[in-house]
């Protein structure tokens, strides 16, 4: 947190909503985003994990394809997965830069 810009918007008057909202936390997002990115991919990297303990979805054919040692599904349900990851891992980047480019934060 920059302190100089805190004390200028608390010199300017600033209540403690405004320096909130106007202040802070433009200043704590991306930090905020970067937590955010981090969380969705250690969520992507449980898929097959949780699909070890009986979850369905994606995991459980990466897990399939392993314990019946069928490479190409392997490749293909792994693939995905890694695709999917890239995915939310650009939307979210993409997302952030938009909103700082337009001054939204």
């Amino acid at each position: 947190m920059n302190a100089e810009v805190v004390e200028a918007a608390r010199s300017f008057g600033s209540t403690k909503l405004q320096m909130l909202l106007k202040v802070q936390m433009p200043q704590a997002l991306p930090t905020i985003m970067a937590g955010i990115n981090q969380t969705m991919m250690m969520a992507m990297s449980m898929v097959v994990t949780c699909s070890m303990i009986g979850a369905r979805g994606l995991g459980n054919e990466v897990l399939i394809a392993v314990n019946r040692v069928e490479i190409s599904r392997g490749f293909m349900a792994g693939g995905s997965v890694v695709i999917l990851a890239i995915l939310l891992d650009r939307l979210t980047q993409g997302w952030f830069s938009n909103r700082k480019e337009s001054g939204d934060e």
